[in-house]
């Protein structure tokens, strides 16, 4: 037998006569219990699928509501294949956006827990310094985006011809913005309630001319 074939059979017999003898070994008896280890808390996984879909929710909701504003007197315009393609294309867009934007609110606040637990290096405060203004550049953009959205059905309106209302209702909106500046007889200007007033006035006589129309 060689030298080789030798050692191979003494490492073989150490590993049978080990095995042998931990055949009643447990383990068990030597790991740390609960009562050993310090409070740890509970670990929590974040939820990213949750804040995604918060954030189409979100988004849906401000692209829909948004063209209803400028758009829910044209119904046929509001359902133009390329209007609808636009909203879902816009509304994907500003959804990422928030999620950004959620997503340096939660690094931010991690920052801030681990300058809370002592981590008070100058490297540390630069990290949450930086964080701040890319909070502030995030909350700049989502205004931003909502600005050239308004902007674009206010566009489409003109371009097409719907500028104004072009019906025979009371426009609210119309009487407080050409009553905004106004005084009454005594000078004063005229508040929320009488331009409330007003409108409601204004709402009666149109109706009684309607009905005058009819009469006759």
């Amino acid at each position: 037998m060689s030298k080789s074939d030798k050692e191979k059979n003494r490492i073989k017999d150490e590993f049978d006569q080990i095995q042998s003898e931990s055949t009643n070994f447990d383990i068990s008896s030597h790991l740390a219990t609960m009562d050993d280890l310090p409070d740890l808390g509970e670990i929590e996984i974040y939820d990213y699928e949750s804040d995604l879909t918060s954030s189409s929710k979100q988004s849906s909701d401000v692209l829909g509501s948004l063209v209803d504003l400028y758009l829910s007197d044209i119904p046929k315009l509001k359902e133009h294949p390329y209007i609808l393609a636009k909203m879902k294309e816009d509304s994907l867009v500003y959804a990422e956006s928030l999620f950004l934007a959620k997503m340096t609110r939660k690094n931010f606040l991690s920052q801030l827990r681990q300058v809370d637990n002592g981590d008070n290096s100058a490297r540390m405060h630069e990290v949450v310094n930086q964080t701040i203004g890319q909070m502030r550049e995030n909350s700049k953009f989502l205004m931003g985006q909502r600005t050239e959205f308004e902007k674009f059905y206010k566009t489409l309106r003109k371009d097409l011809g719907f500028n104004e209302i072009e019906n025979e209702e009371i426009n609210p909106q119309k009487i407080v913005e050409e009553l905004k500046d106004s005084k009454d007889e005594d000078g004063d200007i005229t508040d929320n309630r009488k331009l409330n007033d007003l409108i409601k006035l204004a709402m009666i006589n149109k109706d009684k001319e309607k009905q005058d129309k009819k009469k006759r």
